[in-house]
């Protein structure tokens, strides 16, 4: 059936229910008529001609209005059929679907948007059960819905599925969303099936038949979006939940930070405390300057060094408490002259508050704060360290001088020996001069020459004693370039005697072109000739038929020194004495007082060498020290 015949069809509804509406009304006025003639009685047959007219005039009057009745029941007829086809129109041209059932669920009427909607035509949909449309799980639910009004005659909300499946099966807003990673298990109108929301009421038709009315909205579109919605928000849940705990534990992990820094923080300031107490407490000078020469920082031993409080060196140039000749050292080019001079201990003047100078051991530390480079200076008063040491020079020398004084006693034999060879030697030609004179011709030039010979004795004589007197004096320490050859043979030739009462082979193995060395050297001797006594002491018990022989020799060790070794083929010294051997008060000798290598280490030391030995009974004992040379 096409639209038109509906129309039509709809239009002679219309026209009959108008019919019936002016005959109903007629009749209903008819009746009226009848009624009051009855009541009134009237008889035509005794009435006047008068009467009868007015009568008549009542009746046409009565013809009058009916008609122009008539004429308004047909316009309100045509108004009505208009309005009911605009309303025909309007309701199966609405987007809402409308239908029209009986109170069995029947269909009777619909439009165009529920034949869509459930996807039959207007006339399939006729005379069909709705419910045929609803899928199974909705079934109870739509007949308990369809009770529900007939029963509350009032209006009714149910949201049910059709039976009829969709081919969409994506979000109608966004193409190609999906909702990966969900948990929620969609229902059947998110994909497969149209889901409608129905809206009902019941009436009555003009035939006071029961009819319901509904009104049919899909919602498919709405309740997948609520799902998404549902889903997004159980992620957004989720999300949340987990940034919460991350953020608990990263809130946790900071409070933990915060514990951390605050006990960071105290100990820190604990350890600050501690090192001012430390920096003001040290006995040492520190003192911080920037690369300017500006000081920026001291502590209260500077005072106690220079007499100057901290106040009146904040912010003064180093060079305050630096001599002018100190001043001109460094140049001008401050920063580079601190930085040849960091992680060196010197030995620098430095300049007191009353104008008076003390000798300082310095140390300098570079280091950065800020990309800020400075220097700390850890100053120290050397003034006691300075006569400590010259007393300790002091007592070397005095303890040098007893052991000169003892080592000439233990030699004096050999000296007497020594001495007395000249002194022989000047009575014999001192004979031979007296008889030269005694001649009558004396031979003039033989005198001379004997002469000459007792000068030349006399002299070797008082060389003997003038080095002798100067080995045994005491004397301040001097030191001067020196070849350590010519000293070793000086000090050999003191020794020449005791080496031959002996029988001992002694033998120098000299280098040549040693350089100089700068010493003291009476000192330099006297550990010299300790070292060759000792081996001479060690020989001399040996038996008659053993070798016995002393090696002395020099060699380069280094570049910068110098060692000299002197060896004996005795028996060597005891593993027990090895330890105490170079200890003072520690001899191995009846009469010695063990002070000659004890002393002759000390010498060696203030020199800037090193004194050892080693021993065994097969190579005998070897004693060895170094002396730098002359830079």
């Amino acid at each position: 059936m096409t639209t038109q015949s509906i129309k039509k069809q709809d239009a002679d509804i219309l026209r009959k229910e108008a019919r019936q509406l002016l005959d109903e009304h007629r009749n209903t006025i008819r009746k009226q008529a009848e009624a009051m003639l009855s009541k009134s009685g009237t008889d035509l047959a005794r009435m006047s001609g008068a009467d009868i007219e007015k009568l008549l005039f009542e009746f046409q009057a009565h013809q009058i209005e009916l008609e122009l009745q008539n004429e308004e029941l047909k316009r309100t007829h045509q108004e009505l059929g208009a309005s009911r086809d605009d309303f025909a129109r309007i309701y199966d041209l609405s987007p809402v679907a409308y239908l029209t059932l009986n109170e069995h669920g029947i269909i009777k009427k619909a439009n165009k948007a529920a034949a869509k909607l459930l996807d039959c035509s207007k006339e399939a949909l006729v005379n069909r059960k709705l419910g045929r449309f609803i899928h199974p799980s909705d079934q109870d639910s739509y007949y308990f819905f369809i009770h529900d009004l007939l029963m509350e005659k009032n209006d009714q909300i149910l949201n049910v599925k059709l039976g009829i499946k969709n081919s969409v099966a994506i979000h109608p807003a966004c193409p190609g969303f999906t909702l990966i990673g969900c948990k929620r298990q969609f229902c059947s109108y998110n994909s497969q099936f149209t889901c409608v929301e129905l809206r009902g009421n019941v009436n009555n038709n003009f035939n006071n038949d029961i009819q319901i009315c509904l009104a049919l909205q899909d919602i498919t579109e709405y309740k997948y979006s609520q799902e998404t919605i549902s889903c997004l928000n159980e992620k957004l849940e989720q999300k949340i939940v987990e940034q919460t705990r991350a953020l608990t534990e990263s809130n946790l992990d900071l409070t933990r930070k915060i514990e951390e820094l605050k006990y960071s923080k105290h100990q820190l300031c604990e350890r600050e405390a501690k090192l001012n107490a430390i920096f003001n407490a040290s006995i040492e000078g520190i003192i911080t300057i920037d690369t300017s020469g500006f000081i920026q920082s001291t502590n209260t031993a500077v005072k106690t060094i220079f007499g100057y409080s901290e106040e009146e060196l904040i912010g003064c140039s180093f060079n305050k408490l630096v001599p002018p000749w100190q001043i001109k050292k460094q140049g001008n080019d401050l920063q580079s002259y601190l930085q040849s001079k960091v992680g060196q201990i010197r030995e620098v003047d430095g300049l007191r508050k009353d104008g008076s100078v003390v000798p300082l051991d310095i140390s300098l530390v570079k280091f950065s704060i800020d990309g800020t480079t400075y220097f700390t200076g850890i100053v120290r008063d050397a003034s006691l360290r300075k006569r400590q040491e010259q007393l300790e020079k002091d007592h070397l020398e005095e303890l040098a001088h007893v052991s000169r004084i003892c080592l000439v006693g233990e030699m004096g034999s050999g000296i007497a020996h020594e001495v007395n060879q000249p002194l022989t030697a000047i009575a014999n030609y001192s004979q031979a001069c007296l008889r030269f004179i005694g001649a009558k011709n004396p031979d003039l030039e033989e005198l001379g020459d004997t002469l000459f010979k007792i000068h030349q004795q006399a002299l070797k004589a008082g060389q003997i004693i003038h080095r002798m007197k100067d080995f045994v004096s005491p004397r301040k320490v001097f030191r001067a370039d020196t070849d350590i050859n010519s000293l070793i043979e000086d000090a050999v030739s003191l020794c020449a005697t005791d080496v031959k009462q002996n029988n001992i082979r002694l033998e120098l193995d000299l280098a040549n072109n040693l350089p100089v060395v700068t010493i003291d050297n009476v000192q330099i001797e006297q550990v010299i000739l300790n070292l060759i006594r000792n081996s001479i002491d060690a020989l001399k018990d040996l038996p008659q038929k053993t070798q016995r022989q002393v090696l002395i020799k020099t060699h380069m060790k280094r570049l910068d020194q110098i060692e000299i070794k002197v060896n004996d083929s005795g028996s060597g010294i005891d593993e027990a004495q090895k330890d105490k051997i170079l200890k003072p008060f520690f001899t191995t000798k009846p009469t010695g007082m063990g002070m000659g290598l004890s002393i002759s280490r000390s010498i060696v030391e203030a020199h800037e060498g090193v004194l050892s030995f080693n021993s065994s009974p097969e190579d005998g004992t070897t004693f060895y020290f170094t002396l730098p040379v002359k830079r």
